[in-house]
């Protein structure tokens, strides 16, 4: 059985993404992962990435496709197992970063051979962590996790390393201070290849979600996400305080 990553509604096993032919677009075909990358962790889980993998090959059939981003991040096994099926398909692969791609989700935006971003979308790179709630863990166990911890890193930086030319030491040191990029500052960085003009935001509930988790998130995206609407009748009474306390330090309406 998988384990729950991240809280929310998602059952195991089921698809994180969308799928869109290339009638319903009217272009290319694409994949849309909006909210986590994946609320179970893919380690050790046969069920959902072979799903992936049937549905991209399905989808792009050999061609072209487009696999839009808007998410602050999610498992990281799922991204690398995402990211390395995405390398193999033999089609050229565009990523696209309509409001965020953040931790995780950099990976994913990663295995695009072109990779795009909206003129007001960000993308963020941070040191991964374990979340430890209720556990006693002695010496040797925090050893080990931290020496997992290094070994991912390490993984990460490769991934980074091989799209933007940038030094090891550079990239975990942009890591370890959690750095977060514009549109334009991510393509002089080398992270992305074009910003795109036109609208682009975090417009859905669960990247609201995952930002709260990050300590330097950019004023102008917690307030671009405060503002969107959510026609949602079960909205939390903890996303409605986040909201009002966002609203109060950065003087919203």
């Amino acid at each position: 059985m998988p384990i729950r990553c991240f809280e929310g509604n998602a059952r195991p096993n089921e698809p994180f993404w969308r799928v869109r032919n290339a009638e319903e677009t009217g272009s290319e075909p694409e994949m849309e992962m909006y909210g986590y990358i994946s609320e179970f962790s893919w380690f050790d889980d046969d069920v959902t990435p072979a799903m992936f993998k049937d549905q991209l090959y399905a989808l792009g059939q050999g061609g072209p496709i487009t696999v839009r981003i808007n998410s602050g991040g999610g498992d990281v096994f799922a991204a690398s197992v995402i990211r390395a099926t995405m390398a193999d398909y033999p089609g050229h692969i565009t990523t696209r970063i309509d409001g965020m791609a953040a931790s995780a989700a950099v990976i994913v935006a990663m295995a695009g051979k072109t990779i795009k971003i909206q003129d007001t979308a960000y993308m963020m790179i941070h040191d991964p962590a374990f979340s430890v709630m209720w556990a006693t863990l002695d010496i040797e166990t925090l050893g080990r996790m931290h020496e997992t911890l290094k070994a991912i890193k390490s993984g990460i930086v490769d991934t980074y390393q091989s799209k933007t030319g940038m030094s090891r030491e550079r990239l975990a040191k942009m890591m370890s201070e959690e750095t977060w990029m514009s549109a334009s500052e991510a393509v002089k960085l080398g992270f992305a290849d074009q910003v795109l003009g036109g609208d682009g935001a975090a417009q859905n509930m669960t990247v609201l979600n995952a930002v709260q988790n990050y300590r330097n998130v950019p004023a102008a995206l917690l307030l671009a996400a405060t503002k969107t609407p959510d026609t949602r009748p079960d909205i939390s009474d903890a996303e409605k305080r986040f909201r009002a306390e966002v609203k109060l330090v950065l003087g919203g309406e």
